[in-house]
């Protein structure tokens, strides 16, 4: 099991390197999924690149340069990636958010594709960061919403599956990336984030840090609201007045306040 604690992340002294190390390190959203890798792979990347995330907090201008331009939290995660896939030895990226388009039609777009040098291969990588509420403790997967309500965890899980990770095998495209060499031969899915349980429930047994609460009423005063981009490791403080706010305290525990009405 690949942990990532407090502790480890808190010996970084800039956001960045901190979140970089957790995009790398921390475990997947959900154990099992189809196409993605287990938690032992990204703990193998995290232990591989733990020195150069060292060197990185020294001198950090350079992540610091490539992640100026993130305004969005998906788009964040996605960069930190592409840096360690450009940074690392082990991979060479082919094609960064490359679209399919054909006869004037965008087919769709692959987030990477990649040279693999410890197996020889050409991949297909899709990512994603989400942060889910469970609204029905029963049926977690099938009932869990993103902040915005109209974002649900079974409706991407299936585009990023059935679609996303399926573009190499449309026809047109499979003969376009043949031609060019960047046919993959292995898929994955990079699904990271956090789920949040309803308040006074009890939690399911996950890996530190991978799971929080929700509720109606604001958190305890040592619970700082976190601006969007430190919704990975924290240590962001806004005073962004919002209903819907993502809070942290100083033991790393995570809570998500929304209006009753939220889901409504």
């Amino acid at each position: 099991m690949c942990l990532l604690p407090k502790q480890t992340l808190a010996c970084f002294v800039h956001h960045e390197v901190r979140d970089l190390a957790w995009a790398i390190g921390s475990p997947g959203l959900l154990p099992g999924l189809p196409m993605a890798p287990d938690d032992d792979w990204y703990a193998e990347l995290l232990h591989a690149y733990w020195p150069r995330l060292l060197a990185l907090d020294r001198q950090p201008a350079l992540l610091q340069r490539h992640c100026a331009h993130c305004r969005r939290l998906g788009q964040y995660f996605e960069t930190l990636w592409h840096f360690f896939l450009l940074d690392s030895p082990r991979f060479q990226v082919l094609g960064y958010n490359r679209q399919q388009v054909v006869a004037g039609k965008t087919l769709g777009a692959f987030d990477f594709l990649l040279w693999d040098s410890q197996h020889m291969r050409v991949e297909h990588w899709e990512l994603s960061v989400k942060f889910y509420l469970i609204t029905d403790t029963a049926t977690p997967e099938d009932s869990a919403l993103g902040i915005n309500p109209c974002d649900r965890l079974r409706r991407k899980l299936d585009h990023m599956q059935q679609h996303q990770l399926r573009l190499s095998e449309q026809p047109v495209v499979r003969r376009a990336l043949i031609s060019e060499g960047l046919m993959p031969e292995h898929k994955r899915l990079i699904l990271k984030g956090r789920l949040f349980y309803p308040q006074h429930t009890t939690l399911p047994e996950r890996a530190p840090g991978t799971l929080g609460r929700w509720g109606h009423e604001l958190p305890d005063a040592q619970f700082k609201a976190q601006h969007k981009l430190g919704w990975m490791t924290g240590g962001r403080a806004t005073t962004e007045r919002r209903d819907r706010k993502n809070y942290q305290d100083s033991e790393g525990n995570w809570y998500v306040r929304v209006e009753k009405e939220w889901n409504q």
